[in-house]
Parts: structure tokens; C-alpha cells; sequence
């Protein structure tokens, strides 16, 4: 009896040291970390969402698009979408618009035009809009402009209609994952919020002229919203982003000085405050290349080059068309020029390390600390979500945890300071996992998200880097294995 319980003791005294042991090497190793230092890859990369070349949606134009692009330009005409009043077309306008090319991580800009100089038809507006105001309005035909029809923006009757037909664009749109980013255009010559020159039509004052913002902002809450110059509107509304058509022309300086400094609009008659020098992140700015006689290429040569990378870093421009580089064909003199522009524009992740730990025990928190250098000139303005994944010898996913801490549109330029964490789930088995990183497509789930700017060995098929591997240690395993081999 005696001998039994000095065994028993035995036993228990030698399973305390081997837990004692086991624990010490297990914290032992749950303390060792493996840094890893990803390789830059110095390629553009065109398919990343919101920012790109951006294309024009018609055809034949849209045909004519040689560099790759990750965006669609819509021109929203009235009276395509309702040429009768309270009958809606939306199939005819966006198979007209290709909206079926928008899918995975290709979006839409929209844009509503109300007066469109050179357009197919005099006159935007659908006809009975015009007889309903009674044909309240300019119409122009002026050697600089074309023909057209400036409609009086002041008129009760188009107001109350561009409400009406705002709240149905965004009954139909706001929801929509295709469409990105909203252009507040309706004033002026091509939504441009001017009517220059002289005698080709009256834009409104200030106020009405708020009146017409009001309309996007309440019809599309879930979209980015953006208009051609810096109003006082933006101090209440501090996502409102820009667009600027005069992309890498002089004119380009003064709308920048406009920003910084305030400015008195000749056309609404209103003295509008600068905004504050972090304006941009929160705000999208985009535009489109100015017009030139000679073709873009005028806008990415020699010392135009330079002034051109020098306005997109000043004005931390996300993306440019439906005017841009997109029709110079891919294999030409000026690819490199075209590339080094792309690689600017919007946001760009460049993984300067990782470190994380070597080993985790299941059950517990796994974390990665990253360096992440936006080499680009703007955040993101849209938070997609980011997933550490899990995968087994075999390739496998075995485990994917989201990170929903995270906003990436947190990213500014610059490096930023990433700390990512997940459980690792209690039944994970003992062994060695590679950790995958991804930003995923919300919407679209089964088309990878953003790629970042490493070796691009790093990635899977499906969009997931690989930076790094670990070992999960499962305890309750481990004992149940060191019994079950005790026994035998």
C-alpha cells in the first residue's frame, strides 16, 4: 500500500516537472519573433481600385482605351435616363455606358450634365423638362463653345425636377458597389460650374447654387461626392472631395491656390475660405487632363512631365480621366513616363517589414507588426477590410480572421505603423502555417482585393501575401499525445 502511494507520488511529482518543463520552453519560444524584410516591386498596378486611369464609358471611345484602367466615366444625361417623364431607362443607359465592364475592382464615376457644349443633341435636358420651364434659358452657339442650351438654374420648376431626378439616380445608385464616386456637375458647361464665355448662358448665385450640391449629398450619403472648386459648402460637409479638368495646365495652379488661400467666384458671386492644409485626407481629389490641341502626350513629356508629377503630389490627385493618357497606346515612347504617373496617383503599399511571432499557442492572440510605406500622394478613401490567413502545408486555408480594428484609409503617405492581430482558434492543430495577408474587395469576394507594392512571388492566386511563418503550439494536444504515447 505504501509502495503504491510513493508511485503515485512519484507519478505526480514527475508530471509537475515535466509541466514546469513544458512551460518554461513553451514560454521560452512564445517569446522569440522572426522579422521579415519584403523585396519593392516597382511596377504600376492598374486593377487597384479607386485610383487609375479612368475611362470613358461611350463608345467608340471606350473601344479607343489602350492603358489599362480602373474606372469608368459616366456622363448622366437626363434626358437618355428619362426621356418621358416618370419613365426611367436605366438598361438602355447603362448598356450604352457599359456598365457590365464594372465589376471585380473596376468602378464608375458619374457625372449629371445639364448643358453639354458640342453634344449630340442642342440641347441636355429632356424635351418636356424644357417645356415645363417654358424654355427658361440660354441657348448659345458660339464659335469657342458649339452649340447649346444653358437652361436658368434659378428656375423653381428645373430645381424641384433636379431633386426629383436626383433622389431616383440615387434610389437606384447610392447602394450600388459599381459606382465609386459622384461628380456634382448640373451648373454649367459640362458640370464644370461655369458658363464661359460671356452671353452663352447666367449660372446662379451662391445660394442656389448650394441648393443643387444639397440634392447629391442627400440622394447619395454612401458615395464620395466631389465638385469642381473649393465652396464654402465644404466647411459642412468634410467629405465633399474635388475635381479638377484642368489636370497639368497652368490653370491647375490657381485652382490649388483657390484651396490653400480662398478665392471670390465670379460666377456665383460668393468669397469662398481656403480649406485646411490636411484637407485631402478626408477628401478625394481627381480630375481630368486639360484639353490640348496636340494630344495628352503634350502633358507627359520634358518639363511638362515635371510640372504634371509636381501638381499631382500638390493636389494628391487619386485618379484622372475621362481625359488622361489612356488612348497612347501601351507599346510607345512614352510607357515609362505613363507608368511613373500611375505609380503617383492615389495610394500605393509598399511593405517595408514584417515581425511577428514564431511560435502561438492555440486559443491566443497571433499579432504582426508592419511597416507600411504609402508611396503614393493620397490614402485610400474607401475602407476595405484586411484578413490574416492561416495556410497548411498543403496550401490550404485553414483559418482566415478579419481585422476589423483596422481603417486603412488611415494610410497616409509616408510609412505608417500597422499593428494587425487575431485569435487563433483553440482547435487549431500543432505545426508550421504560412500567415497571409489581404486586403479584400468587399463586394466581390472571390476577386482579389489590393495588391501590395512587393515581390509579387509573395502572392497567391488568390490575392493573399504570404510574409511570414509560424508555428501553433496546442497544449491540450501536446498532453493528450505525451499520455497517449506514455501508455503504449
Amino acid at each position: 500500500m505504501n509502495k503504491k502511494i510513493l508511485t503515485i507520488k512519484a507519478l505526480v511529482a514527475l508530471f509537475l516537472i515535466i509541466g514546469i518543463l513544458f512551460f518554461s520552453a513553451a514560454s521560452y519560444l512564445l517569446n522569440q519573433r522572426i522579422e521579415f524584410f519584403p523585396a519593392e516591386y516597382n511596377k504600376p498596378f492598374p486593377r487597384n481600385p479607386f485610383k487609375g486611369w479612368v475611362a470613358w464609358g461611350k463608345s467608340p471611345l471606350f473601344e479607343e482605351y489602350s492603358q489599362p484602367y480602373s474606372m469608368i466615366f459616366v456622363i448622366v444625361h437626363w434626358h437618355q435616363i428619362e426621356p418621358v417623364r416618370g419613365n426611367f431607362d436605366w438598361a438602355s443607359f447603362e448598356r450604352y455606358w457599359h456598365f457590365d465592364h464594372a465589376k471585380g475592382n473596376k468602378k464608375i464615376v458619374l457625372r449629371v450634365v445639364l448643358d453639354y457644349p458640342k453634344g449630340p443633341t442642342d440641347m441636355e435636358i429632356p424635351n418636356w423638362l424644357y417645356d415645363k420651364i417654358e424654355g427658361r434659358g440660354t441657348h448659345y452657339d458660339h464659335p469657342e463653345r458649339g452649340k447649346g442650351f444653358s437652361p436658368d438654374y434659378s428656375n423653381p420648376t428645373l430645381i424641384a425636377e433636379h431633386e426629383r431626378f436626383m433622389k431616383m439616380l440615387g434610389e437606384r445608385y447610392n447602394n450600388d458597389p459599381r459606382i465609386a464616386f459622384i461628380q456634382a456637375g448640373s451648373l454649367g458647361h459640362w458640370g464644370e460650374w461655369h458658363t464661359s464665355p460671356l452671353g452663352t448662358g447666367e449660372f446662379p448665385d451662391y445660394d442656389i447654387a448650394e441648393e443643387y450640391l444639397r440634392h447629391y449629398t442627400q440622394s447619395f450619403p454612401d458615395k464620395i461626392v466631389m465638385v469642381r472648386r473649393p465652396l464654402e459648402f465644404l466647411l459642412k460637409n468634410k467629405n465633399i472631395g474635388l475635381y479638377n479638368d484642368s489636370m497639368a495646365s497652368d490653370a491647375t495652379f490657381r485652382w490649388l491656390d483657390w484651396i490653400r488661400s480662398g478665392y471670390t467666384s465670379r460666377w456665383d458671386k460668393k468669397t469662398h475660405p481656403g480649406l485646411d492644409k490636411n484637407w485631402w485626407h478626408k477628401r478625394c481629389s481627381a480630375g481630368e487632363f486639360a484639353s490640348y490641341e496636340k494630344g495628352i502626350q503634350h502633358w507627359i513629356i520634358g518639363n511638362r512631365y515635371e510640372i504634371t508629377l509636381e501638381q499631382i503630389k500638390d493636389s494628391h490627385t487619386s485618379w484622372i480621366g475621362p481625359q488622361s493618357a489612356g488612348k497612347i497606346p501601351n507599346s510607345s515612347d512614352y510607357q515609362e513616363a505613363i507608368d511613373n504617373i500611375l505609380k503617383k496617383l492615389g495610394y500605393r503599399y509598399v511593405i517595408e517589414s514584417v515581425s511577428c511571432k514564431k511560435y502561438v499557442l492555440a486559443g491566443q492572440r497571433f499579432s504582426m507588426d508592419l511597416v507600411i510605406d504609402n508611396t503614393g500622394v493620397a490614402p485610400i478613401y474607401y475602407n476595405w477590410p484586411i484578413e490574416i490567413s492561416l495556410i497548411n502545408s498543403s496550401k490550404e486555408i485553414v483559418y482566415t480572421g478579419a481585422v476589423p480594428s483596422i481603417d486603412i484609409r488611415g494610410w497616409l503617405p509616408g510609412e505608417n505603423a500597422v499593428s494587425l492581430s487575431i485569435t487563433i482558434p483553440g482547435y487549431m492543430k500543432g505545426g508550421k502555417y504560412d500567415v497571409a495577408l489581404a486586403i479584400v474587395n468587399p463586394d466581390s469576394r472571390d476577386i482579389p482585393g489590393i495588391d501590395f507594392a512587393v515581390d509579387q512571388d509573395l502572392k497567391r492566386p488568390d490575392g493573399k501575401y504570404i510574409l511570414g511563418t509560424v508555428s501553433v503550439i496546442n497544449i491540450k494536444d501536446s498532453i493528450l499525445g505525451w499520455f497517449s504515447s506514455a501508455k503504449k
